[in-house]
């Protein structure tokens, strides 16, 4: 809330008939400019912010699933009962606020319950992070807000404070942006009491729990997470190295991409990877002549099914995107670049070129460890590597539960439950990192969800209009349905992604026969 409404006299109210909220449902009460949520079920009635401390998204849209509250936009997910946070992308609780009962109404007092003060017993007096992206931000912030109050130092090469990597391909790139709109906090290490060392670090053994430097120094910890992500992949194309030949992976990218595409007026997109259709979509919406290049025929087939796919492009080619299907033979300029020429000869005139060739785990520097056939440093379900050592992110290869197959995942929100899964074990936690994967992309105007792990399906429950982009696809491997893909279907979906993170997801008959699963939550 404005501070000026939590000043000096009387508080702030909000008040709403208790008819107004369904048992077992929610509904967001308003006063001025000034809202809150309600939530009611045989406990009573509290209230909460109404909006989401992720991205602001309005909570009264979002879905109750057992004892959560999932944010309509991102999934994160807060407990019920008082408003703390179970799932990324949040890292914050829910501000709550007394409610009484008053006639038929209840009444909400803006002035913020106080937040339960915690004090972490732990041996530990110094943890130490290699990376400076979602895991290791959301390792930080578990650690302070579960009571540690020891030493972390992270260190990491860029220069920006810890950032949101989902923002750099979407609306980042639909007009120039000032790069701070992407940060996580203005000042990220002096809110969680962060030693931030900006460097490259060489060599990491987890043996020792040490980590070597650039510069030659040394850096030890009590505990240690390895969380190096991922570098963009650039194949050995001829004439890679021109002026206006980018990649899409950090902050530094995203400025350089949106200041080029001032100047720009044709833009090559090598890949319709996530990455790249997302940029496609949103330098179409600045105005700029976009050509998508890739391999495949219709994109995302192998991942969401044909007929997914296809409505993806129809929708992308129906706001302006040119798609052409080949290989690079080269790119060609002098300085500069000027085209894309494909393997059958075709030339594809630009003045920027956005390569989306994918990401390459960053474990080079990890001693003693062999990456396995992915690129990803193998762990258990614990997540550990060796005593008060875990891998988290782009470069752990771990079980993952729904699917029952070791899985190497590039997700945002699933680096942040790495992240404080690691933070929670440093503490004192035990047990297997049992989180459901979830990301969204912004296709254009179109939000996609994905729960689930399926690199490889047996078949697909397709239900709704993939062609209206208004749909939910469940992935069926080894006779369960193991991923959903969406659109449009946000209570289905978020129950089936809620369902998977309990184990009780129905079978696939249940689901073919029209078994309701919102219900089943």
């Amino acid at each position: 809330m404005d501070q000026e409404h939590l000043d000096s006299g009387k508080p702030r109210e909000i008040r709403l008939a208790l008819d107004a909220i369904p048992l077992g449902g929610k509904a967001e009460g308003k006063a001025g400019d000034d809202a809150v949520l309600f939530v009611r079920d045989a406990d009573g009635v509290r209230a909460f912010q109404a909006k989401c401390p992720h991205l602001g998204a309005p909570l009264a849209k979002g879905e109750i699933c057992g004892g959560r509250l999932y944010c309509p936009w991102h999934k994160a997910a807060f407990a019920l009962a008082d408003g703390s946070l179970e799932e990324p992308p949040a890292l914050d609780a829910l501000t709550r606020y007394p409610v009484r009962i008053e006639g038929g109404e209840a009444v909400a007092t803006l002035t913020p319950e106080p937040a339960p003060a915690r004090h972490a017993r732990t041996p530990l007096g110094q943890v130490l992070i290699v990376g400076t992206g979602a895991a290791a931000a959301a390792c930080i912030t578990t650690l302070r807000r579960e009571g540690f109050a020891g030493a972390i130092t992270m260190v990491g090469r860029e220069g920006h404070p810890p950032y949101d990597r989902t923002k750099l391909s979407k609306q980042f790139l639909a007009k120039p942006t000032p790069a701070e709109k992407t940060l996580l906090e203005p000042d990220f290490s002096a809110a969680h009491q962060v030693e931030r060392i900006e460097a490259e670090a060489v060599r990491i053994d987890p043996a020792r729990l040490s980590v070597t430097l650039a510069d030659s120094r040394v850096l030890t910890g009590d505990a240690l997470l390895i969380a190096t992500g991922s570098r963009a992949v650039v194949p050995d194309f001829d004439g890679r190295d021109l002026d206006g030949v980018m990649t899409l992976r950090s902050l530094d990218d995203a400025v350089r991409l949106s200041a080029a595409a001032e100047q720009a007026k044709r833009v090559v997109v090598i890949g319709a990877g996530f990455i790249g259709l997302e940029a496609a979509a949103f330098l179409t919406k600045r105005g700029l002549s976009v050509t998508v290049l890739a391999r495949e025929e219709i994109p995302f087939a192998k991942r969401f099914g044909e007929a997914v796919g296809a409505a993806l492009k129809r929708y992308h080619a129906g706001n302006g995107v040119t798609f052409v299907t080949g290989k690079v033979a080269r790119i060609a300029g002098t300085g500069s670049v000027e085209a894309v020429e494909t393997a059958d000869g075709t030339r594809l005139p630009a003045d920027l070129v956005l390569i989306g060739a994918g990401a390459a785990p960053e474990t080079g520097i990890v001693a003693g460890v062999e990456p396995d056939e992915t690129g990803g440093l193998p762990v258990g379900a614990d997540l550990k590597l060796a005593d008060n050592v875990w891998i988290a992110g782009d470069i752990a290869a771990f079980p993952e539960r729904g699917s029952g197959v070791t899985a190497r995942i590039e997700h945002w929100r699933l680096a942040q439950q790495h992240g404080t899964h690691v933070a929670r074990a440093m503490l004192g936690a035990s047990g297997a990192f049992a989180g459901a994967p979830f990301f969204w992309s912004n296709q254009g105007d179109k939000r996609l969800d994905y729960g689930g792990y399926a690199p490889d399906f047996d078949r697909i429950i397709l239900q709704g209009d993939p062609a209206a982009l208004d749909f939910i696809a469940y992935y069926v491997r080894q006779d369960r349905a193991v991923a959903a893909c969406s659109i449009g279907r946000n209570p289905a979906f978020t129950a089936f992604l809620h369902l998977l993170g309990e184990g009780r997801v129905p079978s696939p008959e249940a689901i073919e026969s029209g078994a309701d699963l919102t219900a089943l939550v």
